[in-house]
């Protein structure tokens, strides 16, 4: 196992994280340059990163890991909304709160930084892995942007006697259908299916903007911890634990369930004990919810790289 390229790896992500920290702490950025950042990163970087992600994706490889593919998008979109469904029922947990941990567990930090750590330690069949993964949290994230949207619709329809007029479910699903996050991602499977490729230079485009989404989210989470302590409550140890375990546990059972013999079953195992993904911290802060509980569980979900990713390694093997 390389030591030295997981450390390598998460080296930059600690160095940026530690970065808006401190800016956080010096008041270098007030909270809406902070919430500004969030939005940068959610609605423009993020998105086209997703599409750029997407056309990259070989035909062939989508075509022919059906199963796999299966299994993937199960173990995150059918996780997040069977794990919506069941926190909702709690009545420690407000809606919105509900959806930012099922969103939790459902999806990992793998686009952020899967490649850097996997390369090194699995060879070049990690990028094909490292891909799938994407396309699985791509088809997951939209409907938590729906519900979200949907749940901040209905809230302010209770504090706007206005608005009564609205129906809080339309215009949930209106702002959803419309965020660039939805579609992104959409638009970008429909090309690889259709056969076509991005020319280059428009590839560029998206890829320039999209090169900001790593680094500002981290530095945005670092903002986040910085106005929030860090917290060790149950539900931050609970949520932290439940990242890094329950989603590679459903992803092993549906391996054996549907008999998947893929290269990439390893490392799509090991991907999905990564931390979770930055944009759940991301639309905590957006949506004010559960901000303090979410930045601490990336934290201490990075924190726990170092002994989930050889645990992975030998437990896949």
């Amino acid at each position: 196992m390389n030591i030295g390229g997981l450390v390598g790896a998460l080296l930059p992500v600690f160095f940026v994280l530690i970065l808006g920290f401190l800016a956080g702490k010096r008041n270098s950025f007030d909270a809406d340059q902070a919430a500004g950042l969030s939005k940068l990163a959610v609605s423009f970087a993020l998105p086209a990163t997703l599409f750029v992600s997407m056309t990259a994706i070989p035909r062939d490889l989508l075509l022919q890991q059906g199963r796999l593919v299966i299994a993937l998008i199960l173990s995150h979109a059918g996780l997040f909304l069977l794990a919506w469904a069941c926190l909702r029922l709690a009545k420690t947990l407000s809606s919105t709160a509900a959806i930012i941990y099922a969103l939790m567990l459902s999806t990992s930090a793998t686009p952020v930084f899967g490649l850097a750590v996997l390369q090194p330690l699995l060879g070049p069949t990690s990028s094909g892995a490292v891909g799938l993964i994407a396309l699985a949290i791509n088809l997951t994230v939209p409907p938590a942007v729906v519900l979200l949207e949907m749940d901040a619709a209905s809230k302010q329809k209770q504090n706007d006697s206005t608005s009564t007029k609205q129906n809080p479910i339309l215009t949930g699903l209106s702002a959803g259908l419309k965020s660039p996050l939805l579609w992104a991602p959409i638009l970008g499977v429909a090309i690889v299916l259709a056969g076509f490729h991005l020319p280059k230079v428009v590839a560029s485009c998206f890829e320039l903007i999209g090169s900001t989404t790593s680094g500002v989210a981290v530095f945005a989470v670092g903002l986040i911890l910085a106005a929030h302590p860090v917290s060790l409550s149950r539900a931050v140890f609970i949520g932290t634990l439940g990242r890094i375990t329950v989603q590679s546990a459903v992803l092993f059972a549906l391996l054996h369930l549907l008999h998947v013999v893929s290269p990439f079953a390893r490392e799509a195992l090991v991907c999905c004990s990564f931390p979770l993904a930055t944009v759940v911290v991301l639309f905590a802060a957006r949506y004010k919810s559960s901000q303090s509980e979410s930045a601490s569980m990336l934290l201490f979900s990075t924190l726990a790289l170092a002994v989930t990713v050889p645990a992975m390694l030998w437990l896949s093997r």
